[in-house]
């Protein structure tokens, strides 16, 4: 029997974000691949150059929304998911939010929340 230790709820879903990586100046675009209010999961080209404990801005798209929820996050783990010789190299990537505001942190709860409630 596995354990959730997660403080909130995730949904499998794309949404588009940028991400600002500050030490570089380098503007990424992606998608999601898992969101909660904590943080979030994507995939990255090797181009990005991620670093664990990276702090990166973030602008992130909910589908309901015209207007970025912005956010500062932390790099917390990447794993490649494609062999050395493959070209560009995949980075599975979580970030966790580190600096948003409470409206939205409770947007993106709101949002996953409606999810989880439009599948059951």
């Amino acid at each position: 029997m596995t354990i959730e230790k997660r403080e909130f709820h995730r949904i499998s879903i794309a949404c588009k974000i940028a991400i600002v990586f500050n030490d570089s100046r380098l503007v990424v675009n992606a998608h999601t691949e898992n969101i909660s209010a904590g943080g979030i999961m994507l995939i990255l080209e090797s181009g990005a150059q991620p670093l664990v404990s990276a702090l990166v801005d973030l602008d992130l798209f909910l589908w309901n929304d015209k207007e970025p929820l912005k956010s500062k996050a932390e790099l917390m783990w990447l794993n490649e998911i494609t062999p050395v010789e493959v070209k560009p190299r995949l980075f599975n990537v979580g970030l966790q939010f580190v600096v948003i505001s409470d409206s939205d942190k409770a947007k993106i709860k709101n949002f996953v929340n409606g999810v989880i409630s439009s599948w059951q």
